[in-house]
């Protein structure tokens, strides 16, 4: 088998064919248990412990294709994309079932799910406990509830992050407000929430995060007026790194409109920008000006 291609493809559907043709299909129905009795250079506690502790992904692909010593003792099948729509979970062609093998999975690139039509939404639960670790760099979910615990799993390696309509809840039932969903997403510099959790304090929590002030891009759509629009005036004036692009919906009441107002005029009033400006978006803002914020923001 070409080195660089997963061994779960075949090991997961001996009908699937890699798209390049390199990949030699198993012509076995399962994987045998059974193995050769292996000398090792090194004492059986030191190859045991490699065996049950890969430090990557590729580490334990060239390990279980050097000897199935390594797959036995420790049954894991590598996944670089993990997709779902309504429930169905893949990776590229190969359809997956978590429940059919005794094993453990490993996400190494990408996750996106989506649930939209499902009556709880929650498709994430059943599969956690059959993950033995989630690298991806890349995080879409759409149309779903998501447990707060589910999400530590799921998020910690995420670079790039987009919900669309997700509610994460804690234990207890209650939302998760946004500023906790991005404290635990340590290695990202991208995110884009349609619909988050808002609290007043979440701008406040947020700018206390360092990885928060290292984001490069920042969309927020659908907004409530509970966004302390005044803790992000302080911090916008000083963010030099960040790209933010905030709507707000429902229509905002007169006050907080006003202030949004205020807020616009200054930024297309501005002739030189020792900040990054934002495009801040509310209903009832003149077409005109939004274009001109449109254009400011990505000039800068």
């Amino acid at each position: 088998m070409d080195s660089s291609k997963p061994v779960c493809a075949t090991y997961l559907s001996r009908k699937c064919k890699d798209e390049d043709s390199k990949m030699v299909i198993s012509k076995r129905a399962r994987f045998h248990a059974k193995y050769y009795q292996q000398n090792f250079s090194m004492p059986d506690s030191i190859i045991f412990y490699v065996a049950k502790n890969p430090k990557t992904a590729e580490l334990y692909l060239k390990m279980v294709k050097t000897c199935k010593y390594f797959f036995v003792k420790n049954p894991i099948i590598i996944i670089p994309n993990l997709f779902t729509y309504g429930g169905k979970w893949s990776n590229g062609p190969v359809t997956l079932n978590f429940t059919k093998y005794n094993c453990k999975y490993w996400i190494t690139d990408e996750i996106c799910a989506s649930a939209p039509g499902l009556v709880n939404r929650i498709i994430f639960s059943p599969i956690i406990p059959k993950l033995h670790r989630c690298d991806a760099k890349s995080l879409s979910l759409s149309h779903q509830i998501i447990s707060y615990h589910d999400l530590s799993f799921i998020i910690s390696s995420a670079e790039r992050i987009r919900f669309n309509n997700v509610v994460v809840k804690h234990a207890d039932g209650s939302d998760v407000p946004l500023e906790d969903i991005v404290a635990i997403a340590v290695k990202v510099y991208e995110i884009s929430d349609t619909k988050p959790t808002i609290a007043q304090k979440t701008m406040k929590e947020l700018s206390k995060l360092s990885h928060f002030l290292k984001l490069d891009d920042f969309t927020l759509d659908n907004v409530s007026e509970a966004f302390d629009i005044n803790a992000f005036y302080s911090y916008m004036k000083k963010n030099r790194h960040t790209k933010f692009y905030i709507s707000f919906f429902p229509q905002p009441s007169d006050a907080f409109k006003n202030r949004l107002e205020t807020i616009v005029d200054e930024i297309l009033e501005t002739k030189r920008f020792n900040y990054k400006p934002p495009v801040i978006y509310f209903t009832g803002l003149d077409f005109e000006k939004y274009r001109k914020l449109c254009q400011i923001y990505h000039s800068h």
